[in-house]
């Protein structure tokens, strides 16, 4: 039995002898039938044909619920390991990134005090996970103007030291 004989049919049964206005509209509302391949309107439709397209769109939409939950669920782990990956970067970067000089130590005098800092800064420096360098710091007033420290000054041109602890990274 088609649709637009049951609403007048259930019309016809209620007390005021009419049903809703938007009933009597189903003329005006379409259906996409892909048996037929082409919009219907709702008015026509068997009413075993609308159960079966009412129940079919519900699964759809049930369907459809189910796949935005799981691009939702996917998205909050997406953004998850996002969060992850830049704390293990700032993680990273700080175990890397030096704030400041690159030297441990400096102005360290140029005298027998200061040789000996060194001296013992190399005796006791655990050798299996640093290295130690010294370099001249300030070049001695003497040779302003020569270019002796064009590159930096040569120990035996400098007042002090600078003393560099490195980490070894890996195997080397």
């Amino acid at each position: 039995m088609k649709i637009h004989r049951i609403v007048q049919m259930l019309g016809a049964t209620t007390t005021s002898g009419k049903l809703a206005s938007d009933m009597y509209d189903l003329n005006y509302k379409t259906y996409y039938s892909e048996a037929d391949g082409r919009d219907i309107p709702i008015s026509h439709m068997d009413f075993q044909h609308l159960i079966r397209a009412f129940v079919k769109q519900n699964e759809k939409d049930t369907r459809t619920e189910t796949l935005e939950s799981i691009i939702e669920e996917k998205d909050e782990i997406i953004d998850k390991l996002s969060e992850s990956e830049l704390r293990w970067k700032k993680a990273y970067h700080n175990s890397v990134h030096i704030n400041g000089h690159y030297y441990t130590f400096s102005e360290v005098p140029q005298d027998e005090e200061g040789k000996e800092f060194v001296r013992n800064c190399r005796k006791y420096l655990n050798k299996d996970s640093y290295n130690i360098r010294v370099k001249g710091q300030h070049l001695k007033k003497e040779l302003y103007g020569q270019g002796k420290a064009y590159h930096g000054a040569n120990m035996e041109d400098s007042t002090h030291m600078r003393v560099y602890i490195d980490t070894k990274k890996g195997d080397e």
